[in-house]
């Protein structure tokens, strides 16, 4: 289980980095050579974005699975690490979570405007050209709350003409009614991952 302090401090460029540096069990596989096309291995399962392999692990974002329903595969950069508030990994075969939950289940929460106020901006340059901006907002008015985050990254890759482009966007409208919170969520990425 990881905090929202350990992804905010973590520096990962995307959520497989953030995952190999923070949880135990977890390697990752950047067969594709991208940060964001990396399999990522749990106890010996797979979530990975190449279709064709053998996929072990759900993921689940604010409850929903992500997994594609073509192949089951894991789109890394469609979650945006910025808007990550929690993730909890549950270890074995579970039928809760549906097929393909062999290995696990990987359960990602994302910041809402209710519970996280504020605004963030960040900024990253390191080697092989690469850099990104990230932004987030966050606020609430009354029972009301709205969080927006955005992410623009490249990379001109360790390898030549293996450049990433990674553009994300992430919005989640909240009401609080008593017991009762409903989110409305918007995930978006345009993306141009040259891996192999």
């Amino acid at each position: 289980s990881l905090a929202r302090r350990v992804v905010q401090d973590s520096g990962a460029a995307s959520l497989p980095e953030l995952m190999n540096q923070r949880l135990t069990g977890v390697t990752v596989n950047e067969i594709q050579g991208n940060p964001f096309q990396a399999d990522v291995n749990y106890r010996g399962f797979t979530a990975s974005p190449l279709l064709g392999t053998p996929q072990g692990l759900s993921v689940y974002q604010d409850g929903v699975r992500i997994n594609e329903p073509f192949g089951d595969i894991v789109n890394w950069d469609l979650i945006p690490r910025m808007a990550i508030s929690g993730i909890d990994l549950i270890p074995g075969s579970n039928p809760l979570f549906g097929l393909n939950t062999l290995g696990g289940a990987l359960s990602i929460h994302t910041k809402n405007g209710l519970k996280d106020p504020g605004a963030t901006l960040e900024a990253e340059v390191g080697s092989f050209g690469r850099r990104s901006a990230s932004a987030e907002f966050s606020g609430k008015v009354g029972e009301l709350g709205v969080y927006v985050a955005g992410t623009a990254f490249r990379d001109d890759g360790w390898r030549d003409f293996s450049p990433s482009k990674v553009d994300q966007f992430f919005g989640k409208l909240s009401h609080r009614n008593g017991p009762l919170e409903m989110d409305l969520t918007w995930t978006h990425a345009d993306t141009d991952l040259i891996g192999n």
